[in-house]
């Protein structure tokens, strides 16, 4: 993300100087800075691309110059990025693609979610997690020396994309793990396993996680998927800018009402 931001910047600070956007230059206290910046534009004149092209370029070649232009004042007025484009493309890919959304998929037993069933992609990232949560073990590699950091990316973005992020959080098995060694405070070996280095794996990727979805939350548009139930479907149409809770009636026991 940082690199595609990067190269976003470079690119416009290399098309200032072929569009008339000359940075204001330093003058003494003696020295007219409009004479200077004349100086500039007169010194650079050969380089506006758009000008050139209007005089010497065909039809088709002026369209195209002028909506380079526009993108490019547009990208830097609005804030355009590419890291957003991308993350709305693989999105809708995601939405489209019955691999990640069963639309066939009959509503939970509960009416609320399933619990049981491992019909969300969260579900399998908790195991991925948990598995190279584990600390190091004779000759083993750990996930980071292998991938860095670029698995926990995608299994995040991917999270994020399909709108499950605050499930993974609450139905983690590791978060679930380390929240109940906070409060036991178990230091013993499991499964030839220490819990101490086992927890430990956990608050860093947890930590990791957590810095990943800030991230991908503010490039990603606070859209709520109109869906009835939180397993139905999403059509990439359907989804809205104002956010939607449902509520649900609590349970109650007949034994108590009668």
């Amino acid at each position: 993300m940082r690199s595609i931001t990067g190269d976003e910047v470079i690119d416009l600070v290399h098309a200032s100087i072929y569009l008339n956007w000359l940075p204001k230059p330093f003058c003494k206290e003696n020295e007219n800075i409009e004479m200077k910046i004349k100086k500039l534009e007169q010194k650079f004149a050969s380089l506006q691309i758009v000008k050139i092209i209007e005089k010497l370029g065909s039809e088709q070649q002026v369209n195209l110059v002028h909506e380079s232009e526009l993108l490019t004042r547009e990208r830097l007025c609005c804030g355009l990025s590419i890291f957003e484009f991308v993350l709305t493309k693989i999105k809708s890919f995601l939405l489209q693609d019955s691999i990640w959304f069963d639309f066939n998929q009959q509503p939970p037993s509960n009416g609320v979610m399933n619990v049981d069933e491992n019909v969300e992609f969260h579900r399998l990232w908790s195991a991925m997690q948990f598995v190279y949560c584990l600390p190091r073990q004779a000759n083993s590699n750990l996930v980071e020396e292998l991938f860095g950091d670029g698995l926990i990316w995608a299994g995040c973005s991917i999270i994020s994309l399909l709108g499950q992020q605050q499930r993974f959080e609450a139905f983690d098995h590791c978060y679930h793990l380390f929240k109940v060694n906070q409060v036991d405070g178990q230091s013993e070996k499991v499964n030839q396993i220490p819990l101490p280095n086992f927890m430990n794996r956990i608050r860093k990727h947890q930590v990791l996680n957590q810095e990943i979805f800030a991230i991908l939350n503010k490039y990603i548009k606070s859209s709520t998927m109109g869906q009835q139930n939180l397993n139905e479907p999403v059509d990439s149409a359907q989804m809205t800018n104002i956010q939607q809770i449902k509520c649900f009636q609590p349970p109650f026991d007949n034994n108590i009402i009668n």
